[in-house]
């Protein structure tokens, strides 16, 4: 019985499907990109070229040779074709060493100036014609198996996938920067956005904001997007010297199929392109913290900070800015019951208004208000009324109107100390007075 036993584990290697050979290693991958797979085995994307490369350290033959074929068994003769059988060998005594075994329709699916053979390692540039159904990611299984001469040295299962070209973009659909007035700057976005390649095939990226090109900075803007992969865009505009309002543009971002990837039979039977919304950039020119108004049908810009705190008693200066080319008049007062104006300056001077302003598009026109906040825990307002062309636009200034600053505190906890102090001088005084006259009536 044991004889018998012995006998049977001789022979399962015959029946055994995989010749095995711990001498053999195998790697397959896109041309200079890494291994993909899908269920723990390689993939091989239909239509793209791909290199497998096969180090075998027994050198002890003369041919090497790749069959690939859809399912688990080797299609008959008469049944093969370019949706399930491809064959392709290295013969060292060839003139040409690498050839494609069966040629489809006149074309071949081996790409004899990307192999490579160097020591103990076969380089097979190859690749299948994308016959799958036109269905994103759809995917079939199929078998490798590598010979020596007619010896079996390895057979595994590869996944064959649809190309697919797809792109996905996540985090920031609209980015904001801050740019002062008449200033050559780099200003960074206040967010990012991510892209992601999430098909199987490499892309070239371009993102694309048109003629805004050129003072847009990301040094990941034209890039190859390997499978699966993503990238962070943190943008940069290099501003000019621009005069004050709102800049506002979109872009576009493409991924494309380099052409060296392509296996170009008669017809590409995939899209080798896409096209998706870049964020949108939007660019504040003006004064940090200021609410820019751009004055409809006109090319004036009115500048001024919407919101501020303020303490009881406490003074403050408070700018606003014109610039473009027109004449127009400028009226500003207060509520005078929790803020009231001390005095307006312009360039310098002290002015009333309302005052006539003729603004260029060179430079700013400043006005400085001075105001002090009067009572506590109200909300004061300042008042512009912008009239030109006939047409008036008010704006406003909230102040909200605190408790007096921890320095006037302080003050009166001084008065209060003091007050203290001489309380309590006056007291022992008065009462060494008493004492004093109390002693004297006793002696008496």
């Amino acid at each position: 019985m044991i004889v018998f036993i012995v006998f049977i584990i001789g022979l399962l290697p015959l029946f055994s499907p995989v010749s095995a050979d711990n001498d053999l290693t195998l790697n397959i991958h896109i041309i200079g990109e890494k291994t993909q797979t899908r269920f723990g085995d390689p993939v091989i994307v239909a239509g793209i070229w791909h290199h497998i490369n096969v180090t075998v350290e027994n050198q002890d033959f003369q041919k090497l040779s790749l069959k690939f074929y859809n399912g688990e068994s080797i299609p008959t003769e008469g049944e093969r074709n370019a949706t399930n059988y491809y064959e392709w060998k290295y013969d060292e005594n060839s003139q040409m060493p690498w050839i494609d075994v069966i040629e489809y329709d006149g074309r071949t699916y081996i790409s004899n100036a990307s192999c490579l053979k160097n020591n103990k390692l076969y380089s097979f540039c190859i690749g299948i014609r994308d016959t799958l159904p036109d269905t994103a990611y759809y995917h079939e299984n199929w078998t490798l198996e590598v010979y020596k001469d007619e010896d079996k040295l390895y057979s595994g299962n590869i996944v064959v996938e649809k190309p697919t070209v797809a792109l996905a973009k996540s985090h920031a659909d609209l980015i904001k920067f801050n740019v002062e007035p008449f200033t050559k700057m780099d200003a960074s976005g206040d967010d990012f956005f991510i892209a992601k390649n999430t098909g199987n095939i490499p892309l070239d990226i371009n993102i694309d904001y048109g003629a805004y090109n050129d003072i847009i900075k990301e040094t990941s803007f034209n890039m190859t997007f390997s499978p699966d992969s993503t990238n962070e865009y943190n943008i940069t505009v290099q501003s000019e010297s621009w005069t004050p309002g709102i800049i506002e543009m979109s872009g576009t971002i493409s991924g494309s199929v380099n052409g060296s990837y392509i296996i170009t039979t008669a017809v590409i039977t995939f899209e080798t392109s896409i096209k998706m919304n870049a964020p949108n950039l939007k660019i504040f020119v003006g004064h940090n913290t200021y609410e820019i108004t751009e004055i409809k049908d006109t090319n004036i810009v009115f500048q001024h900070v919407k919101n501020i705190d303020m303490s009881e008693g406490e003074v403050k200066d408070i700018n606003v800015y014109i610039s473009g080319n027109g004449t127009m008049t400028l009226d500003i007062w207060s509520d005078e019951k929790n803020v009231t104006i001390l005095n307006i300056f312009s360039k310098n001077q002290e002015i009333e208004t309302p005052l006539t302003i003729n603004s260029v598009d060179t430079s700013e026109y400043a006005v400085t208000v001075k105001v002090e906040a009067i009572r506590e825990n109200k909300i004061g307002f300042l008042y512009y009324n912008l009239k030109m062309d006939g047409e008036t636009q008010t704006f406003a200034t909230q102040i909200t109107v605190g408790p007096p600053s921890s320095q006037a505190g302080g003050t009166i906890s001084i008065n209060m100390s003091t007050m203290a102090i001489i309380v309590i001088i006056c007291f022992i005084l008065v009462a060494g007075y008493m004492i004093s006259t109390h002693i004297k009536h006793k002696r008496r």
